[in-house]
């Protein structure tokens, strides 16, 4: 288990979703850290790419007018070409910034939107792991739904219709076992077997508590 998992596991009570907290996003971090880092590394690259192509775009536009515009006498003057180029190029760092703050908010919200997304099914998958356990445990109980919005309700649905089959069955089970109790009172059957059979319903009882 994940480190975060541990402490999502020690904090919640077992089948409850664990608190909102940041680091709770990240309940699988190779998992989530993987995929999210895959789209966010492909959007960068498309993102690099198109951004480099509009700024030689723009580059040039500027450059044709710059021409344009130093073939005015008025600028015949050297400080006033100076002054002229210098703009131009303050405009076209202008567009390198504004490309880079562009990509660097697009990653930033990719990758927010990326941990999100992973964990609505990373979420549920921690919930199921800690149910089974339960199971494993001999509790035949379910604690609590799935949030709204995440992943997997259809399995989840299969799941809490095992317990519930279970629990019936188990329950069949029960009065089974106490009809077969109150047969061996009858029959005279020694205390000692009467304890093995009340501990066993007992023990069953609990699954189902």
């Amino acid at each position: 288990m994940q480190p975060g998992a541990q402490t999502a596991a020690s904090s919640s009570p077992a089948g409850a979703p664990p608190k909102r907290k940041l680091r709770n996003f990240l309940l699988d971090r190779p998992f989530q850290l993987k995929y999210t880092g895959m789209v966010v590394a492909v959007t960068a690259v498309l993102s690099a790419v198109l951004g480099t192509l509009e700024y030689r775009a723009s580059k040039e536009t500027s450059e044709v007018i710059l021409a344009q515009s130093l073939a005015d006498p008025i600028y015949a003057e050297p400080a006033l070409r100076r002054a002229l180029e210098a703009d131009f190029r303050a405009k076209d760092r202008k567009v390198v910034v504004r490309l880079a703050a562009l990509l660097s908010a697009l990653i930033v919200c990719l990758g927010i939107t990326g941990i999100v997304i992973t964990h609505k099914v990373v979420g549920p998958v921690y919930k199921m792991k800690l149910l089974f356990r339960e199971v494993i445990k001999g509790k035949l109980k379910l604690a609590g739904k799935l949030r709204r919005g995440d992943e997997l309700q259809t399995f989840f649905e299969v799941y809490a219709h095992m317990i519930e089959t279970l629990r019936q069955r188990q329950g069949a089970e029960i009065s089974e076992l106490d009809a077969a109790i109150a047969e061996a009172v009858k029959a005279g059957t020694s205390e000692h077997v009467l304890q093995k059979l009340r501990a066993l319903r007992e023990e069953m009882q609990a699954a189902l508590d």
